[in-house]
């Protein structure tokens, strides 16, 4: 890593563009509809992209104190797509990519991009969009990018990322 090259945080609509492009993927797909753990944010967007939305959050209908592996979820609802961030498919993955993309636009070369992260998914997702350029992780700024040691892409976002901030 160039150590000299600015550091910029890149703040930007993530959830909203995720969930807008989880509903074309539902659209052209015919499913009805997604089930999604999330702090409260992933879901809200979701809802409010229009997606009926099992929402399982604290702030939500449902909650859960439990981690739920990805296999208990599918199990538990076999109809509906698994919306939690973190689990999503790599073609639904390049789908949100993409979106941030032509959100973004072209980013600096220059520049180490800071990402605030929780389940990895921006990170990767912005890594497939331009991977060319420098993301950092940075975690446990709010309850939305809290470091869970569990999270299946932690390993991925370890790989793609120059440095874990936790």
């Amino acid at each position: 890593m160039n150590f000299h090259s600015e550091l910029r945080l890149l703040i930007f609509p993530n959830k909203r563009l995720r969930a807008e492009a989880i509903r074309d993927f539902l659209k052209a797909s015919g499913r009805e509809g997604v089930v999604c753990f999330s702090c409260g944010n992933a879901t809200q967007a979701l809802k409010d992209a229009g997606i009926h939305t099992v929402a399982i959050s604290e702030h939500d209908e449902l909650s859960t104190k439990k981690w739920w592996e990805h296999s208990e979820i599918v199990k538990t609802w076999p109809h509906l797509l698994d919306a939690t961030s973190g689990h999503l498919a790599a073609p639904i993955m390049l789908r949100v990519a993409e979106a941030f993309k032509a959100h973004l636009g072209p980013l600096d070369p220059a520049v180490t991009y800071v990402v605030p992260t929780g389940s990895g998914e921006t990170l990767v997702c912005l890594k497939m969009a331009y991977p060319d350029i420098r993301f950092l992780a940075l975690y446990n700024v709010s309850p939305a990018t809290a470091w869970e040691e569990k999270a299946p892409l932690n390993s991925l976002v370890r790989a793609i990322s120059q440095r874990l901030i936790r």
